[in-house]
């Protein structure tokens, strides 16, 4: 048996999961009695083969070592474990998260290290907002189908309008979840925040308007990778009670305590109208040193809140 014929011996079988001696006879142009030979002398070189008798019998391999002899690193296992594990923390369906559970049994005997090093679980600490999981199982369904999908939307002023989409996929961003797609209202690519989506339903009309269609590659940058907003770097000090959700909400350049319990805190935040209502959120714990134009427009911010509650 050639070397060439053994690799594609075994490939046929992890590829087929199972196939017949006759079947193997004939891909290789040998007897039956020849195929036989062949599985008992790579049985003896350790390779798991095993005969199933009867009708729809056959030649068969063990799924462990059809898998555990591919080219994964050990490394390569756990990045693929962890990526089932995020999948299946984010589908309500049943069948899917079926799955994912048999998959992540297999591939977790397969590692060789602590395959429960991780668990991801994208669920609020309330049960209210679990409703995103229900949208990302049928934004998954509109994507793998490719089926045009329907929703309301509230946009950044507030409004809500109806969108009808032809979905391409879903990215993590920032801490969130957005559906990139296809805009038929806009006509044009947009992305849409998976929170902000109401009454989400598969339209059962093709989502014909493909990534290459609209003109884009997959190493294209996508829109919101072009965009170049303006950056503004931050210092402010800020009281003992909110460090923590400073360090939650943004990500800090430099931190230094002060004898008092606070920080001085350093970090870069996009030139854009909400991020000045996420400083005034710090109320009275956040004092912006400069620039002087934020601290200015926070200023204005909170005397309009004065003016509301008078």
């Amino acid at each position: 048996m050639q070397i060439d014929q053994l690799f594609e011996f075994v490939y046929v079988l992890i590829d087929k999961k199972q196939v017949t001696a006759k079947e193997m006879a004939e891909r290789f142009g040998v007897s039956t009695r020849t195929v036989y030979r062949w599985m008992e002398a790579l049985s003896l070189s350790g390779v798991p083969l095993y005969s199933l008798k009867g009708r729809g019998g056959g030649i068969a391999i063990s799924e462990k070592y059809a898998l555990d002899k591919t080219v994964l690193s050990e490394e390569e296992k756990l990045a693929i474990l962890s990526s089932v594990k995020a999948l299946n923390a984010l589908t309500s369906n049943a069948a899917v998260a079926n799955s994912g559970v048999k998959a992540l049994e297999k591939i977790s005997g397969l590692s060789k290290s602590d395959s429960d090093w991780i668990e991801v679980d994208f669920d609020p600490w309330s049960s209210e907002g679990s409703e995103v999981s229900q949208i990302f199982g049928t934004l998954r369904e509109g994507i793998l189908k490719r089926k045009q999908i329907t929703f309301d939307y509230y946009s950044g002023d507030g409004k809500i309008e109806n969108r009808t989409v032809h979905p391409w996929k879903l990215v993590y961003k920032g801490q969130a979840w957005y559906l990139q797609g296809w805009c038929t209202a806009r006509n044009s690519e947009r992305f849409f925040k998976l929170t902000r989506m109401r009454k989400v339903q598969l339209t059962g009309r093709n989502a014909d308007i493909t990534k290459r269609l609209a003109g884009k590659t997959e190493t294209e940058k996508t829109s919101y990778q072009k965009q170049k907003l303006p950056l503004l770097k931050i210092e402010a000090k800020v009281a003992p009670s909110k460090i923590s959700y400073l360090l939650d909400t943004f990500i800090c350049s430099q931190v230094i305590p002060l004898d008092d319990g606070s920080v001085m805190a350093s970090f870069t935040v996009p030139d854009v109208g909400w991020i000045y209502e996420m400083l005034l959120a710090f109320g009275p714990d956040m004092k912006i040193i400069s620039p002087k134009e934020v601290r200015d427009r926070v200023i204005s911010l909170a005397e309009g809140v004065i003016k509301l509650y008078k």
